[in-house]
């Protein structure tokens, strides 16, 4: 599970100016938590993966996929599921089922696909774009990107290791998986539900274990004496260049392009 780690390649992302990564993510996110069409989202999509595939992080991304998958069809299933407790906001779509079932009323329809289908992938693109800046950002880069927008350094430093723990909480989920599949609990051959089950049972025992890596780190920052009110500098300096104006640019029309598919393409949900 190294694939939140940051790889070192030579590519265009790699060579932004992490503000303008960090803009990326906060747009993204904030995009992502308000547009609800189907069609803007797949263009929004097909965006991320020209840029996945200009970087070559298409295998990243790829692994990343296939470890939230089972996070995407619980997602899926939750909507689906409360869809077949309400009708239908618009008309014209199929209904293949309703009617009573243990004296409850459901509606089986195409609606209830495409709500699941778009919370979905909502959150697949909020987490994408957060894991695009971390594996083409490095802790330095991140601590030093946010010192430039005039952020206190104890600030940034917490952002930066907030980066850096996130690994570091993968690998141990890891080390605890590897574990429990030792003793006969199974994870990956099994169904939907009970992979859920035993990924909360795992989340009991990797709890105290993130509980550990914190206090150790607390007591490596005490015993090296950080002070963050010494002045820092840093041996890299870092300025935007062409590449971020070429990336924000085309964010920006990848943005208003997803704002006008949501106002021609909406479908309530």
């Amino acid at each position: 599970m190294d694939y939140l780690q940051y790889v070192d390649k030579d590519s265009f992302l790699h060579r932004l100016d992490p503000r303008t990564k960090f803009f990326f993510f906060l747009a993204m996110a904030v995009l992502t938590s308000v547009i609800k069409s189907g069609v803007a989202l797949v263009f929004l999509f097909a965006f991320f993966l020209a840029i996945w595939i200009g970087c070559g992080i298409m295998p990243e991304m790829g692994k990343l996929f296939r470890q939230l998958k089972v996070l995407l069809i619980f997602i899926f299933l939750l909507w689906f599921v409360l869809g077949l407790f309400e009708q239908p906001p618009v008309e014209g779509g199929p209904i293949f089922y309703e009617g009573t079932v243990l004296n409850m009323k459901l509606c089986f329809d195409w609606y209830d696909f495409y709500k699941g289908l778009v919370y979905a992938l909502r959150i697949y693109l909020m987490i994408a774009s957060f894991f695009m800046v971390l594996i083409t950002t490095n802790f330095s880069e991140i601590i030093l990107g946010l010192c430039k927008w005039h952020m206190p350094y104890a600030v940034s430093f917490a952002v930066g290791l907030v980066f850096q723990i996130i690994p570091i909480i993968i690998t141990e989920l890891k080390a605890i998986m590897e574990a429990q599949s030792s003793r006969g609990l199974e994870i990956e051959e099994c169904g939907v539900a009970t992979k859920i089950k035993n990924y909360i049972i795992f989340s009991i025992p990797l709890l105290f274990r993130v509980i550990g890596k914190g206090h150790a780190i607390s007591l490596a920052m005490h015993f090296y004496k950080l002070n963050f009110g010494v002045k820092r500098t840093s041996y890299k300096t870092i300025k935007a260049s062409a590449y971020d104006a070429w990336f924000l640019l085309a964010t920006a029309f990848a943005i208003a392009g997803t704002i006008v598919l949501r106002i021609f393409f909406y479908i309530p949900v």
